[in-house]
């Protein structure tokens, strides 16, 4: 089994892409959307080092280095690792969570604008937030829970108005638009 890499920097519809050949795996890599990506990360490893550095006990970006490669001394291990870098670790991943969520959403909806505003299931979140916080009390888990049920009931509620012989993503969007703006008057 030889497994020969080849590759070559080709273009495809106007976009510059690499692509790596092998036997068994041939993949199309855009130029630019790498280039973005490892900016992208570059930029937010920079902003989470930046991020350590600030608070009541101040670092320098070296001293913050040091002690991420474990050459610091206890005090900033305990300011640095202990208490600053979850916080700004989750930050990250949040962000990031966030980032794939309207990206999914986007292309779902086959919509580059899109978002759970246009098609009400932030109002139907809010809704459901909102009942319980004024019938049961105020409670993290149940008030989550509510939310969480409301935006489903609305998405359920609008896929089955926008559900017509078939389901098209332009009906979704419609639906949807015009459906939270008559339930609010």
């Amino acid at each position: 089994m030889t497994a020969l890499l080849s590759a070559s920097t080709e273009v495809d519809a106007g976009r510059r892409v690499f692509a790596p050949r092998t036997d068994a795996f041939s993949r199309r890599i855009g130029v630019r959307a790498t280039i973005v990506t490892v900016a992208s990360l570059l930029a937010a490893i920079a902003v989470g080092v930046f991020a350590l550095t600030l608070g009541d006990a101040p670092f320098s970006p070296g001293e913050v280095l040091t002690t991420l490669l474990g050459f610091g001394d206890p005090r900033a291990e305990l300011v640095i690792i202990e208490w600053r870098l979850p916080r700004v670790l989750a930050a990250l991943v949040f962000g990031i969570a966030l980032g794939i969520g309207g990206a999914i959403f986007q292309s779902l909806t086959r919509n580059p604008l899109g978002s759970p505003d246009v098609i009400g299931f932030d109002a139907g979140a809010y809704t459901g937030a909102l009942i319980v916080i004024t019938t049961m009390g105020i409670s993290v888990a149940s008030t989550a829970a509510a939310a969480l049920a409301g935006g489903a009931a609305t998405a359920l509620l609008v896929y089955l108005l926008a559900f017509r012989r078939g389901f098209t993503g332009f009906r979704l969007i419609i639906v949807g638009m015009g459906s939270p703006r008559c339930w609010r008057r």
